[in-house]
């Protein structure tokens, strides 16, 4: 897997080939930043279901200043490690906790939120209103879910911009 723009731009990136983590392809993921914005000028990321980072080593390889990555998985979380790692990357906090937790623990608002949980986990109403509240005015979330899930168009102060399908996958964009 290689990082598509930026200053890490074709970098190699280990994946976690973990059996219940799914990675973002590159194609994916150059659609999904064409979509929010090809670059960033600053702000604080977070990749709450981090599995390899690719996503969040993005946002930071277009400008993001820093970089929170989460997963519940140590092996996927020693994978983030790792990667960032060997790009030399600063600024990058780990954490290995329950998404909830994590949103309802650190109190750290972001500007881009990026959210790929498992499949099976489909409560998107219940994971976007976590996620709200650590949203930043006129911050993004990018939503990957199964192609089949069903969810909101418009949620509290959140209106949806992109709604685009890649496969088995959707990718959902919210802009508060």
């Amino acid at each position: 897997m290689r990082i598509v723009a930026g200053k890490f731009r074709h970098r190699i990136i280990e994946m976690t080939n973990l059996e219940n983590t799914r990675e973002t392809q590159d194609k994916v993921r150059q659609a999904i930043y064409n979509m929010i914005g090809p670059y960033f000028d600053g702000g604080v990321c977070l990749d709450l279901f981090a599995g390899s980072g690719a996503m969040g080593i993005e946002a930071i390889s277009r400008g993001m200043d820093s970089l929170y990555l989460n997963d519940l998985n140590s092996k996927a979380l020693a994978v983030c490690k790792k990667n960032c790692s060997s790009l030399k990357m600063d600024n990058v906090h780990f954490y290995n906790m329950d998404y909830i937790d994590y949103l309802t623990s650190i109190d750290k608002m972001y500007d881009l939120i990026i959210l790929d949980p498992p499949y099976k986990m489909d409560d998107i109403e219940a994971i976007l209103s976590l996620s709200y509240n650590r949203l930043s005015p006129n911050g993004l979330i990018v939503f990957e879910m199964a192609k089949e899930s069903k969810y909101p168009t418009e949620f509290k102060e959140l209106s949806l911009i992109k709604d685009k399908e890649y496969g088995i996958k959707r990718v959902v964009v919210y802009r508060r």
